[in-house]
């Protein structure tokens, strides 16, 4: 095992500044000014550690970190010494966890697999899962996808701790899919498996995303044998220009989950809202769509907390903050705020924002500042934080009470609000 590195970081401590001493000027009328106290917010970068090319909620701590070199560092959020406790993985392609399991992908494409509660770990060096594509963990097994092809695999473990493919996609996906579990029919069941897939690499060549490859198709797959369950094709010229949709709650009656994604077009991007109709097995429906953004290649980044949408349109030029709902089979939206990103050109992360007790946090467009909305008070701005670096990936502990964001030089910095019980978020 390699002895950590460990680097200075008084200088960059001292930079943090806290939050900013007033509320943030926003555009007349669009956003309503609420009151809120301006009690300071303890923001700290955590020491001893390497710098980091991702961080993951979950894991022993309930933070993980894979470092630039490939080592895996369990980061404890309060206090204690990070731990290194794997070598090898690939940096650049997502942890996942559940279910007891952290599962990664090695460095020379294979799978591993650690029992958070033993704390041994299996492998499957012969996996050749694919650079960038997501893994997601189920209770006895985890999928991931393969490099050559680009089907869907699902791994078990045997008795020998090696992972083993026991089912395996009929189409391709996106190369760097990320599969999600959602219940989109309302069983009960825990669900099954949401992947884009149909990759097309002529269609539609922005490119945003880290390549030039968009998917044509959304697929809901069974989650033990990986059949196609439902499916939602696009005409050319169209493609889901995303990499994952993201589950949402439906307003309709009874409750149903429905996806988040983007359609793109000749012009641009818009948000597309996708469901399953019981009366139509087979098939995946388009519930709704926004409006386009307008402009070939203008693209817009959705976030969720799986009630609330809202979207950054052209996140890269300017950033314009939109929240949307579902009117009839259209997506409404509503201007918010300007000076905010949620994506950097070329990354596959496609979401810097993050939803903390009820809030909606997320960088301003130069990611040095971290801004703060409530939806439940009419979108009310609430005092930022002012970053020491450009963040370029968050993501909110599991207790629900701190922001944890990778900065661009690997550091990573904490900033940790008061817990506020749920019924007093309004």
């Amino acid at each position: 095992m390699n002895t950590p590195h460990r680097r200075p970081v008084g200088r960059r401590a001292a930079l943090i500044t806290g939050l900013a001493g007033g509320l943030l000027a926003t555009a007349a009328g669009r956003v309503r000014a609420a009151t809120d106290a301006r009690a300071t917010v303890p923001a700290t970068v955590l020491p001893a550690l390497p710098p980091m090319a991702q961080l993951h909620a979950g894991g022993p701590t309930g933070l993980l970190g894979v470092a630039r070199d490939g080592g895996l560092w369990s980061i404890p959020p309060q206090q204690g010494t990070p731990r290194r406790i794997a070598e090898g993985l690939d940096p650049a392609t997502p942890l996942a966890s559940g279910h007891g399991r952290v599962a990664a992908r090695t460095a020379q494409g294979g799978l591993w697999v650690l029992d958070v509660a033993s704390g041994r770990a299996g492998h499957q060096p012969e996996a050749a899962l694919a650079p960038h594509a997501g893994l997601l963990v189920l209770p006895l097994a985890v999928l991931g996808v393969a490099a050559a092809g680009h089907r869907l695999l699902r791994l078990e473990p045997a008795a020998d701790g090696r992972w083993q493919v026991v089912a395996r996609s009929q189409e391709a996906l996106l190369p760097d899919a990320r599969p999600l579990q959602a219940d989109l029919d309302g069983r009960g069941d825990g669900g099954h498996i949401v992947v884009l897939a149909g990759p097309d690499a002529q269609r539609y060549r922005h490119g945003v995303l880290g390549d030039a490859v968009e998917a044509t198709r959304v697929l809901w797959l069974e989650r033990h044998g990986l059949s196609v369950l439902r499916a939602l094709t696009l005409p050319a010229p169209h493609v889901f220009e995303d990499i994952a949709p993201r589950p949402v709650a439906l307003p309709q009656p009874g409750g149903a989950t429905g996806l988040l994604t983007v359609r793109a077009g000749p012009d641009g991007g818009q948000l597309a809202l996708l469901r399953a109709d019981p009366a139509q097995p087979g098939q995946l429906q388009l519930a709704g769509l926004g409006e386009p953004v307008g402009g070939f290649h203008r693209w817009l980044a959705p976030t969720t907390d799986g009630r609330h949408i809202a979207a950054v349109h052209t996140p890269h030029i300017g950033g314009v903050l939109h929240s949307d709902r579902l009117d009839g089979g259209r997506l409404a939206r509503r201007r918010l705020l300007d000076g905010v990103s949620t994506h950097h050109i070329g990354s596959r992360e496609t979401d810097l924002a993050v939803w903390l007790q009820g809030q909606l946090l997320l960088p301003s467009q130069d990611g040095r500042m971290l801004r703060r909305l409530n939806p439940d008070q009419d979108w009310a701005e609430h005092p930022a934080l002012a970053l020491p670096g450009r963040v370029v990936q968050a993501v909110a502990l599991p207790d629900g009470a701190a922001w944890v964001g990778l900065l661009e030089d690997g550091a990573v910095l904490l900033a940790r609000w008061p817990t506020v019980p749920p019924g007093n978020q309004r």
